[in-house]
């Protein structure tokens, strides 16, 4: 019997599916907290999936990007390892594009296989990810995701993807006896909703505070910064932004007097001063405007580096700035014992004795490219303390200094709602979240963060901050990642007078006996006061030498509490205030 395309229209009607559409200003940051007034949500029958059980889909979108959530009962690898079909009829009719579960769909893409298929006007053509602009969030496993397609894409370049405001869209896992949404013979139908959103404030590149501390960390893409092709952009990119610590990665042929030299020209520091940088492993090179006083390497194997940071008297705490670049792609157990290293080294941190000894609560915060794009497992080591390995790096911990979780800083791009910090054109992985800020937050708070993509920026923005359109792809294929962070200042110590004393204490840290000393160009002795971190003078039982213009002060810290001191250092008119830590 011959069905009319009308009775088969109103079978379809009666089936359909359709919520209230809503648009909203949806951030695709692998977090879901905006997710929970979107009006149009389905929720599918559980326990009907053999491999993969679907719960429920959200669709939303803006005047940009549609956006979809897809919840899960399983933790499943989005991009990997799975059989989850995501069908969308882009033009309301079921008689054109690929026939599935009583849609057309045009366009069908496979999520673990990272390929689909567009399919207008009956031809039907291979396509990938940056094909119709597709993102998706998070990186690693987990049980719940949001993607975002674009609106104005043309995955063949001639047709639009989408040419009506109502599609419909089902998901199909099509392993044994796989799971289905909605269930067959239903349909799930969306209508756009071009109500406009809250526009998206580009954020300012400059601080927000003179005192806040910058911190950059830049995967550089196989040693960009000495690359010919590639040193204009770094220059640029790394000029607008004016960090004071930078933990780059992938310098694997550059040397840490080639990335000073480089800084010192990009952003030369007052005086004859230049920059500090370290490269203590194979990749890692880390640079600060301020003093290193000290530089380890966590796991000897891997590039998993630590430096402290010796910030300027007015901040009560100086800062432990690790920098990693973890083991990529398939390699979940080479990166799990590289968290579980870290975890180790925030353990040592902690507690006197081992490779280091810090004044408590000093910040710490491991920067870098960490791959984290395989098992969840690894990220929630990083935060929680949650060690693996206990055999070999101790039992877990709870890692901040008042024993609470770290902080997983994430930053959206400062020119659109989005947090990937990796993009390849030309790759079948979509863009994803490899860059990591994480910190502890006692005495260390983020105040403002955000990622420099400047393909997406515009004219006006650009020429004020002194960048070009292709900077940020012509770098690397990571973006530069920043976060301030504003830390206690130092109150009621004697003021700092001039700066141009030329003096020098050593060693800094000490657990004994130490030494300043104070240069003159005439026989004037120079003088010293101690002080503790509230302010309260010591006493100073020194020794004391004047040898060609040299006063010479010799003290012991031995009977002092493990900390963090200040010397003011006086000579005619001139004084200069300077930390001492005692780490016996």
């Amino acid at each position: 019997m011959k069905i009319s395309r009308f009775l088969l229209n109103a079978i379809f009607l009666l089936a359909s599916f359709s919520a209230f559409s809503q648009s909203l200003p949806i951030a695709l940051d692998g977090q879901f907290s905006d997710w929970a007034t979107a009006g149009s949500v389905f929720t599918d029958s559980q326990g009907d999936g053999a491999a993969i059980d679907m719960l429920s889909l959200s669709v939303s979108n803006d005047s940009a990007y549609l956006y979809i959530r897809l919840t899960l009962a399983e933790e499943i690898q989005l991009n990997a390892g799975n059989e989850l079909f995501l069908e969308m009829d882009t033009d309301n009719d079921p008689y054109t594009g690929y026939s599935v579960n009583g849609i057309g769909a045009e366009l069908g893409w496979k999520l673990g296989g990272r390929f689909g298929y567009f399919t207008p006007g009956g031809s039907s053509i291979y396509v990938e990810q940056a094909d119709f602009g597709f993102y998706a969030l998070p990186t690693v496993t987990g049980n719940t995701f949001e993607m975002a397609i674009d609106r104005n894409a043309y995955p063949d370049n001639t047709n639009p993807l989408f040419t009506s405001d109502t599609i419909k869209i089902c998901l199909v896992d099509q392993a044994v006896n796989g799971d289905l949404m909605p269930n067959s013979g239903q349909t799930f139908t969306y209508i756009f909703d071009d109500t406009p959103v809250q526009a998206y404030t580009p954020v300012d590149l400059a601080k927000g505070d003179v005192w806040h501390v910058r911190l950059l960390t830049y995967n550089t893409l196989n040693n960009g910064l000495i690359d010919p092709q590639r040193q204009a952009s770094f220059g640029r990119i790394i000029q607008a932004i004016s960090p004071d610590i930078i933990t780059f990665n992938e310098c694997y042929g550059t040397q840490w007097y080639q990335a000073r030299d480089l800084l010192d020209a990009w952003l030369p520091l007052p005086g004859s001063a230049s920059w500090n940088c370290w490269k203590i492993d194979g990749s890692n090179i880390t640079c600060s405007r301020y003093p290193i006083l000290q530089n380890w390497q966590i796991l000897p194997d891997r590039r998993l580096t630590a430096s402290l940071i010796d910030l300027p008297v007015e901040y009560l705490h100086d800062v432990v700035v690790i920098n990693a670049h973890f083991k990529c792609c398939d390699g979940d157990s080479i990166r799990q014992r590289e968290a579980d290293a870290f975890i180790n080294f925030v353990r040592d941190i902690k507690t006197p004795g081992g490779l280091i000894d810090v004044p408590a609560g000093t910040p710490f915060v491991l920067s870098g490219d960490l791959n984290l794009v395989g098992l969840s497992q690894q990220l929630t080591t990083l935060l929680t303390g949650d060690i693996q390995d206990t055999a070999q790096f101790g039992s877990p911990i709870a890692p901040d200094w008042d024993n609470t979780e770290l902080a997983d800083i994430i930053s959206l791009q400062a020119d659109q709602r989005m947090a990937f910090t990796w993009q390849d054109y030309a790759s079948d992985y979509w863009p994803g979240r490899l860059d990591f800020t994480i910190a502890s937050e006692v005495d260390f708070e983020a105040e403002k963060t955000f990622i420099i993509n400047t393909g997406i920026m515009s004219t006006a923005r650009l020429l004020q901050n002194g960048l070009l359109q292709n900077d940020t792809e012509t770098a690397s294929d990571h973006f530069p990642k920043v976060t301030d962070f504003s830390m206690p200042l130092i109150l009621d110590l004697p003021e700092q007078g001039k700066i141009d004393l030329k003096y020098k204490i050593y060693p800094n840290p000490t657990d004994g006996d130490f030494c300043v000393e104070i240069f003159s160009s005439s026989s004037v002795e120079g003088a010293i006061e101690f002080f503790d971190i509230t302010g309260q003078p010591f006493p100073i039982d020194d020794r004391k030498k004047n040898q060609n213009n040299i006063t010479k002060f010799t003290l012991s810290g031995r009977n002092l509490k493990p900390g963090l001191y200040f010397i003011k250092i006086t000579l005619d008119d001139n004084q200069m205030i300077e930390k001492l830590v005692i780490s016996n």
